[in-house]
């Protein structure tokens, strides 16, 4: 078998080594767009404010794939798919075949059309060769465009670098698609605290400056500035899929063993399509572990194994400074467009808070600041059996308070609960 995998992030190199477990015989190549080995692009951020070394952001070495006879072609940008002739075309014109192809190239950082843009001094934090040349730059004074969970940490890395640092968001309230207002106003408080500037509701409008960004103008102030780090999310990567006839919506639609409606080419990681493990819906969560789980199921149905992937589910965290928060599931605002009995639980606690969302009075989501953010895990195991909000109730109530280990989950989601 020809197995040849496009993409050289934690997807396609889960897929990889994976196969190679099953299958000695194999003949894998990765195709890669950058020049380095498989990195976690969720430690960039720590490279950037010197928290860690540039060889800590590797999770492989050149080695690795030497060891497990896997060829990884580097500068390898694949621009074309001919499913007809099993092969595809890089964009220095050479074509590779293949016997099984996977698409795990990830997504493209979406690049707002501000005017400016361009301009020598705006960077992203997005890839390692773009962070590299954050790292190096000398400035002092640091806007960053967008407030997802890469832009907040940009936003302290640079901080810890000693810049003056602004977040500009768009929405009305900072991680806009992990938290609801309430929470992330808690978060936003505690950013100004460690002395960083956050403007919500604003739209940046032009990034000035001619050989080097000098100010941020949005439609309610002039930020003057020398760094701008456009962090306004990534755009799932579907064209290549499309040039081979692959069904696209807002990502690559795939089944639950990864295949897409193409015969033989499948495709995991964050350019995928897929479902909501909870709830059944079309749902696309472009995070770690779910790439993880569906390259697994890939490789798995790729060496000709039974499996069925049981869908994507949100769990992420945002971490700065000496704050940590959490969430998972749904946020209130996704409940919005769902018929239903809803519910919000909320507790706080000085700097601790609980959000926790019910839709028929079952967990759908929660989210969480401090100490109660390290209980989260039982309420997600509660959200994944659809347990009945009033039968944990009546459980608590009814759980003797000392004895068998085996009641200690209970009461301590009762507890959590504030039951």
């Amino acid at each position: 078998m020809k197995l040849v995998i496009i993409g050289n992030g934690i997807a396609g190199n889960q897929v990889a080594f994976d196969v190679r477990k099953k299958d000695r015989d194999a003949h894998i190549t990765i195709l890669s767009a950058e020049t380095v080995p498989e990195y976690d692009p969720c430690s960039l951020p720590y490279f950037l404010g010197g928290e860690c070394g540039r060889t800590d952001v590797f999770r492989k070495t050149p080695e690795d794939y030497t060891t497990h006879n896997i060829d990884l072609v580097y500068d390898s940008r694949v621009v074309s798919i001919d499913p007809e002739a099993k092969t595809v075309t890089t964009h220095g014109g050479g074509q590779i075949s293949y016997d099984k192809l996977v698409l795990a190239h990830g997504g493209d950082l979406f690049i707002p059309p501000i005017p400016g843009i361009d301009n020598p001094g705006v960077f992203s934090c997005k890839q390692l060769a773009e962070t590299e040349k954050l790292a190096a730059h000398n400035g002092s004074s640091a806007v960053v465009i967008g407030s997802g969970a890469i832009g907040i940490e940009a936003a302290e890395a640079l901080k810890r670098k000693g810049y003056a640092v602004h977040v500009v968001e768009l929405m009305d309230w900072i991680l806009p698609s992990l938290f609801d207002e309430p929470t992330a106003r808690r978060l936003e408080t505690a950013l100004k605290g460690y002395g960083i500037h956050v403007f919500t509701g604003e739209k940046v409008l032009e990034i000035k400056g001619t050989g080097e960004v000098s100010a941020v103008v949005t439609n309610l102030r002039t930020i003057a500035c020398d760094t701008v780090v456009v962090a306004t999310g990534v755009v799932p990567g579907t064209a290549l899929a499309r040039t081979a006839g692959i069904d696209t919506g807002r990502g690559i639609q795939v089944n639950r063993q990864m295949q897409t409606s193409v015969p033989d080419i499948y495709a995991c990681g964050d350019c995928v399509e897929t479902i909501d493990a909870c709830t059944g819906e079309t749902a696309m969560f472009q995070l770690k572990h779910n790439a993880i789980e569906q390259a697994q199921v890939a490789a798995r149905h790729i060496v000709g194994e039974k499996t069925r992937y049981l869908g994507a589910y949100a769990f992420a965290r945002a971490h700065f400074f000496s704050t940590h928060a959490a969430t998972f599931g749904k946020t209130q605002r996704a409940t919005d467009c769902i018929l239903g009995d809803k519910r919000v639980i909320e507790r706080e606690d000085k700097n601790n808070y609980l959000r926790v969302m019910l839709l028929n009075n079952q967990i759908v989501g929660g989210q969480a600041i401090g100490t109660f953010a390290d209980g989260l895990g039982l309420l997600i195991g509660a959200m994944w059996r659809k347990d009945d909000f009033m039968e944990i109730a009546a459980k608590v109530r009814t759980t003797p308070r000392g004895g068998a280990v085996h009641t200690w989950p209970m009461l301590r989601l009762g507890n959590l609960l504030g039951m």
